[in-house]
């Protein structure tokens, strides 16, 4: 690893000594692109530091995607993001969880307790619940994806990076934008915005969506039907006080997830759904080889009437005040999230109804002058309260969780940038976190055994036993509670030098930290933070009268406590999805990104990532209750207790391919009556990778090549647009989360979408 840094950053001063061609990045930047030299690349303004900045100004691996982009390729949901960012891994659970993972670091949003490793935000708002981000993306500015943990500036569950959604903002145009998109599977998806101006100091923007599409496995789950709307109002009475009013309902639908046996029983056919492939033959012969003959009734199988209904909305303001030499800004918020779903992505069926509210404020006062020295700070506090009821339904073997939560955080923060000499900034920041979670309600399972000569009817003694009994259900609950207090200081430093006019050299240490938290059981229920410290060496670079942009980044991450989310022991009996801390992993490796723009009818872009992720230490809890352990790594039993203890300790992370490459070309040709066509096609090839912790042959994904290409008509001044588009031309089942389902002791996973098609018309009219 030392040989790979040394040579990083030997590569680092060569490009520093390279002439560097252009002009310094414009100013007064707008909120998506400003123009750029002739034929030479625009630049984006991103706000990854919470202020306005030229991503190729700022000593921070980003990567921004500004919204007619996302447009273009068609991303409509948030796992659509994993085909633009090599780094990113996005892929959702039968409940509609969205599971988020950057260079191997992640989470398994497999129940309500599950928090994410990777901040998502909206306009500045933190989303809690995994299923949040579901109905958000239309009518987008830019996405920002930041690499690293920025426990700084965006705080807990941040470990490995944070997600920025950031959408439209009205403006004193009066405009009307529109996009109809069909396709196969029955794909219509409308959007519509609308923006008027209100007198000389007020704005309006309406805008909304809606989707249909069946479900890309046969038996129709993995579909989309799904509603959103979104209406922001900004008043700016006096040039320098601006209030901006946000509100947001989306609705989705339909069958929601679901997931196939891997290896998959029928090679030819990777979409024939679980119901339809043989699965339920094979899970009801290895339940009843275990059970002994159960009534079949009581086991688990794969049916068609799973569903979802996700209601997610909320309300912001966003208050700036420029008082001179400083900029107040204060976000008020309040998020809900009602979630009802039945599926059977675990292999066997799984229901439950969530409801979360959270509120949160953030207040910041930053620095806007032109001195040496720029510095952020900040407060933060938020409150979720969170009650569910979860039926995990293996048959003879079945769970019920219904508790209630809360989650209080506390923080400080504060960030500067000073400039020690003509080019050469030092930066440093630290942030401190205090928080409080409390857990009450019940957990239930199957009644333990009636002891031999108990003097009494079974009944009975579950009355005694179990506090209380449900006879109607047979189901014996046990009282939860739990109070977990935790803080947190984290911390960033850095350096960075300017080796030109468009060139940037940097060095950056940060820290950041998951929040520990509880499962459905009794004491011991909770589990720790994890931590992650990331060491990353940089270089953004514009080169050629800036028509080659080239960044290079390499990193070196320490990861301890991770946790873990897998079936294992609980008490008083059974068993249950839990949490625990199983040890640490390095990872390292290098990004480059490449972008040319030879003219301004031709545009090649291509990143590459090389990423070395293993564990040093990896050991867990596994349970027995159903059968043997579900793991290719060695287990060692626990003594008294129906588990192994597994050493997975030497192994590579989930979701972390050695290689991936991201290709792609789009030329222009101009039509002699004005407008434009557009081709593009692009490519993304990525070495094989686990999709899952247990390592099981089914969990392989093997190195996969998925491409895509479209055609597009513009009018003159973009009045009107037509597009074709096929992706996945390959038609490559690609696997993006596993999950091993503990009866049958194989993985069920989560495909990728196959091939899919349609045509695209626009129109903007401004």
């Amino acid at each position: 690893m030392r040989q790979g840094l040394l040579g990083g950053a030997a590569i680092f001063a060569f490009m520093a000594a390279l002439p560097a061609y252009g002009q310094d990045a414009p100013t007064g930047a707008t909120e998506t692109t400003t123009a750029a030299p002739s034929d030479g690349i625009a630049d984006i303004v991103v706000t990854a530091q919470r202020r306005e900045e030229n991503p190729q100004r700022t000593a921070l691996a980003v990567t921004a995607i500004d919204g007619a982009a996302l447009a273009d390729a068609g991303v409509a949901q948030p796992q659509d993001l994993s085909k633009l960012v090599p780094a990113l891994k996005l892929s959702t659970s039968g409940a509609g969880n969205v599971q988020v993972t950057i260079r191997g670091v992640g989470n398994f949003a497999g129940n309500p307790y599950a928090e994410a490793a990777v901040a998502m935000n909206l306009d500045g708002v933190y989303i809690a619940r995994a299923s949040g981000p579901n109905g958000l993306f239309y009518d987008l500015a830019r996405v920002e994806v930041l690499k690293g943990p920025q426990g700084t500036i965006y705080g807990r569950n941040a470990t490995a990076g944070a997600i920025n959604i950031i959408t439209r903002k009205p403006d004193d145009q009066l405009s009307a934008e529109g996009q109809l998109t069909v396709g196969n599977y029955n794909l219509v998806r409308g959007e519509l915005a609308l923006n008027t101006p209100l007198g000389s100091d007020a704005a309006l923007r309406v805008s909304g969506v809606l989707t249909r599409r069946d479900g890309y496995l046969s038996d129709g789950y993995l579909d989309d039907k799904s509603e959103a709307v979104r209406g922001q109002l900004k008043v700016k009475p006096t040039g320098r006080f601006s209030v901006l009013l946000s509100a947001d309902y989306a609705h989705i639908g339909g069958k929601g997830g679901g997931g196939v046996i891997s290896p998959f029983l029928n090679p030819d056919h990777p979409y024939l759904g679980a119901s339809k492939d043989g699965s339920n033959a094979i899970l009801t012969g290895a339940s009843l080889a275990i059970t002994g003959g159960a009534n079949p009734d009581l086991l688990p199988k794969f049916l068609d009437d799973g569903f979802t209904r996700l209601k997610n909305w909320g309300a912001s303001a966003t208050v700036d005040w420029d008082l001179g030499g400083a900029t107040l800004t204060v976000i008020p918020s309040y998020r809900r999230n009602i979630a009802d779903y039945l599926h059977y992505a675990a292999g066997f069926p799984v229901s439950a109804h969530e409801d979360s509210r959270a509120t949160s404020l953030e207040t910041r006062l930053a620095s806007s002058g032109k001195g040496p020295l720029k510095w952020l700070i900040g407060g933060y506090f938020f409150n979720e309260d969170l009650d569910f009821d979860l039926f995990a339904n293996q048959g003879v073997s079945f769970n019920r969780t219904i508790p209630v939560l809360n989650t209080r955080s506390y923080a400080a923060f504060g960030q500067l940038t000073y400039a020690i000499a003509n080019g050469f900034r030092l930066t440093g920041g630290l942030r401190y976190t205090d928080e409080h979670k409390t857990q009450t309600g019940l957990n239930g399972g199957p009644p333990p055994p009636v002891p031999a000569g108990f003097p009494g009817p079974a009944n009975t003694f579950y009355q005694i036993a179990c506090a209380p009994y449900d006879a109607a259900t047979g189901t014996c609950y046990a009282a939860l509670d739990g109070n977990l207090k935790q803080d947190k200081l984290t911390w960033k430093a850095g350096a960075e030098f300017d080796a030109g006019p468009r060139s940037l050299v940097y060095a950056n240490v940060a820290t950041g930290f998951k929040a520990g938290g509880f499962f459905g059981s009794l004491a011991p229920n909770t589990y720790r933070p994890e931590t992650l410290t990331a060491y990353t060496l940089g270089s953004k670079n514009r080169f050629a009268d800036n028509k080659v942009q080239l960044n290079l980044e390499a990193f070196y991450w320490r990861y301890k406590n991770k946790q873990v989310t897998h079936l294992g022991p609980i008490l008083p009996g059974g068993f249950n999805l839990i949490t625990e801390n199983a040890g640490s992993a390095d990872i390292y490796g290098a990004e480059l990104e490449l972008l040319w723009q030879p003219s301004s009818n031709d545009r090649l872009s291509a990143t590459a990532q090389y990423l070395h992720a293993k564990y040093g230490s990896f050991l867990y809890r596994q349970t027995t209750v159903t059968g043997p352990p579900v793991t290719a790594c060695p287990t060692t039993p626990v003594a008294g207790s129906p588990a192994v203890t597994v050493d997975c300790s030497g192994r590579p992370l989930s979701q972390s391919p050695e290689w991936t490459l991201s290709a792609s070309y789009t030329h222009s040709i101009d039509l002699a009556r004005g407008g434009r066509i557009d081709l593009q096609v692009g490519t993304q090839i990525q070495s094989a990778y686990w999709a899952g912790d247990e390592y099981l042959p089914g969990e392989r994904q093997r190195a996969s090549m998925v491409s895509n290409a479209s055609l597009t008509w513009r009018a003159p001044n973009n009045r009107f647009s037509a597009s074709a588009f096929v992706d996945n031309i390959e038609n490559r089942a690609v696997m993006s989360s596993s999950f091993a389902q503990p009866v049958i002791g194989v993985p069920i996973v989560v495909l990728r979408p196959p091939r899919t098609f349609g045509v695209r018309l626009g129109f903007d009219f401004r």
